[in-house]
């Protein structure tokens, strides 16, 4: 049924807040169904309401939605505060992954040890003040307008200063040095919805106290251990591997308008000569048929000059030179090419699938992709556990989606980036463990159909530009390139 939005969550922040929100902001009235023990979620689990199991979970247009990013996705092409054309959307999806990280780098401090807690918060914040905030600064600066992007109110303006409040709770005068800043906040914050959101009584929620968290992790039946893992796999990828850039750096507005004077070609792919976060940009080019070059970072000096001469946003790399932009953040560069090669559906709710299902296919492969970093006692826990999970979360979200509606592809019965990426996933899951789909069938067939397709059975030729599985020399110079 059709009305106000239900969110399933606990009564805490956490990943819905970012979706409270969004909807406060477009002026959307919505209701909460608090999870307050671990049976609420067991019933969610049990009626199939949770895709991949997890939460959080939003009803809203007949739909049940999980994954964060394809929920918010959905509800900024709704509302209106998507930008109008992909360009713009593309920006604000690397000003939205940017503050994503920064969101991601101060929730993980709750579950540092004791003694490491206050270390990791000064890091945290120094990021804050040397990363990611002078980028938004800088941009802010370089057009002169009030929001972001295309002088509209987008998600990438609420999302922005809900990260600005989160970020001045640790310390409280972290925009002193930006003054930008300092007006952008005044004005959004007096934006009518978002003013009444701010107001006590709303449906905002506070900080998460440290007396909580063992309550909210017993009563949801989630295991810490596999949440610190999963922490410090988000810590290590997207934080370590990238390294402070010097003050020489050109700032987000120069790097604008050097995007803006490059020639438009085949786009230019800048990374280590390795899968990482660049594969699946490397799968779905190749599946749309674009031929691309690839410029690899072999040593600390190349990844140093891409930072000096401006062309990472936030200083940090997979880096795409595509249609006159320098694009970062894998997740902005992938919906940009999907929605550019007509392989991300017909309309807002295909999207809203598409997205949901490769959220839950790039949850699998993040896991595997963190295995060649971590000790050998941990490979072999972590690896029994993806297993478990792609068997018993994920392979059946996607055997039932073919099964049930009999067509080839996962949405609308057409080629999808939701289908190179389960292709993807189903042959990562295979190196770990070759006989992965023997129970189900439908992927069987579903993996012998989407391989035969020309530009991508071109793609799994030896000697294409697929890279092979991370080995120990590789990691080794990953390490010595990022510092680690």
């Amino acid at each position: 049924m059709s009305g106000k939005p239900r969110l399933h969550y606990v009564n805490a922040r956490g990943r819905m807040e970012p979706i409270r929100w969004l909807l406060a902001a477009a002026g959307v009235e919505f209701e909460e169904a608090f999870l307050e023990t671990k049976d609420d979620l067991k019933k969610l689990q049990t009626n199939g309401d949770l895709l991949f199991q997890q939460v959080p979970m939003v009803e809203i247009d007949g739909m049940k939605m999980v994954q964060t990013r394809a929920i918010l996705n959905y509800i900024a092409g709704k509302y209106n505060l998507y930008g109008k054309d992909l360009k713009e959307r593309a920006l604000i999806d690397m000003y939205v992954e940017g503050l994503a990280d920064l969101n991601e780098l101060i929730s993980s401090n709750f579950f540092q040890p004791a003694d490491k807690k206050e270390e990791h918060l000064v890091t945290v914040m120094d990021k804050a003040a040397t990363r990611y905030f002078p980028v938004y600064e800088k941009v802010l600066k370089g057009h002169g307008q009030d929001f972001l992007v295309g002088n509209k109110l987008s998600r990438a303006d609420v999302q922005l200063l809900e990260t600005i409040l989160l970020v001045e709770e640790s310390k409280p005068d972290i925009l002193a040095k930006f003054p930008l800043l300092q007006s952008f906040k005044a004005k959004t914050s007096n934006i009518p919805n978002i003013k009444k959101f701010l107001q006590p009584g709303s449906q905002r929620k506070q900080p998460i106290q440290e007396k909580d968290i063992p309550r909210l992790i017993y009563e949801l039946c989630i295991a810490i251990t596999e949440i610190q893992a999963s922490k410090k796999a988000e810590y290590i990828n997207r934080h370590s591997l990238h390294q402070p850039v010097g003050s020489g750096s050109v700032g987000a507005a120069e790097a604008q308008k050097n995007n803006s004077e490059i020639m438009a070609g085949k786009p230019k792919l800048h990374y280590t000569c390795g899968r990482g976060k660049m594969e699946s940009i490397r799968w779905l080019l190749a599946a749309a048929g674009v031929e691309f070059e690839e410029q690899f970072i072999e040593k600390n000096e190349h990844l140093e000059k891409l930072r000096k001469d401006g062309d990472l946003l936030f200083q940090q790399v997979p880096m795409v030179e595509i249609d006159g932009m320098k694009m970062v953040q894998t997740r902005a560069i992938l919906r940009y090419i999907a929605g550019k090669y007509n392989l991300y559906g017909k309309d807002l709710k295909e999207r809203a699938w598409i997205d949901m299902y490769v959220e839950g296919t790039t949850d699998l492969m993040g896991m595997i992709m963190q295995l060649p970093l971590q000790s050998a006692e941990m490979r072999e826990k972590n690896l029994a556990l993806i297993i478990e999970r792609a068997k018993t979360r994920y392979f059946p979200v996607y055997e039932k989606a073919l099964k049930d509606h009999g067509h080839d592809y996962l949405v609308g019965n057409k080629f999808s980036w939701a289908d190179i990426h389960l292709l993807e996933a189903i042959l990562m899951v295979e190196e770990c463990k070759p006989d992965i789909l023997s129970a189900f069938p439908q992927l069987q067939a579903f993996k012998g159909r989407i391989s035969n397709i020309p530009t991508i059975k071109k793609f799994l030729q030896p000697g294409s530009q697929r890279k092979p599985p991370a080995d120990d020399k590789y990691i080794a110079n990953v390490r010595k390139i990022f510092n680690i």
